[in-house]
């Protein structure tokens, strides 16, 4: 004999609709997870470029100031558009509605964020001993505010949607 349903399991299979829903939540709940992780991740590299444009600043680290600070503001700019990136909501009422699919699709390209994020935070580590390696981290970072505004435009509506 199998276990027995919980209360919510048995609603699950009454309500019509409920099932598919439930697994829309969950899918969002993994992107926010993923969002935050990507946020204290560009927040730590934010961090360590602090640190490195105060080292340029007492001539201990050899790289422009403010090319330091560029990168500094490009990395709080992609934090700030993750932590308030949308997670793939929408009313009743609303023009565009989310399917599976698409939660999908952003929960993916929230999964290449967090993976450029790590080689960001590694290259910028190396950065810390060669400066010639800020090029790399800026190009990096590019892409990551190019893929935050792929993510946000995957819910805007579209002619003939």
């Amino acid at each position: 004999m199998g276990k027995e349903l919980s209360l919510l399991e048995k609603l699950e299979k009454i309500i019509p609709g409920f099932h598919g829903y439930k697994v829309k939540e969950l899918i969002r709940e993994d992107d926010r997870l993923i969002r935050n992780y990507i946020y204290n991740e560009l927040k730590s590299a934010r961090d360590i470029v602090r640190e490195l444009m105060l080292a340029a600043l007492d001539g201990m680290y050899d790289a422009p100031v403010t090319y330091l600070d560029r990168l500094w503001k490009k990395l709080d700019e992609a934090g700030s558009k993750i932590k308030s990136a949308p997670a793939g909501y929408a009313g009743f009422f609303d023009r565009v509605k989310v399917r599976e699919r698409e939660l999908e699709t952003l929960k993916q390209v929230d999964a290449e964020i967090a993976s450029i994020t790590e080689n960001l935070l590694t290259v910028l580590q190396e950065a810390r001993s060669n400066p010639a390696k800020l090029q790399e981290v800026m190009s990096l970072v590019n892409s990551i505010l190019d893929k935050i505004e792929f993510r946000n435009n995957l819910f805007k509506a579209e002619p003939g949607r």
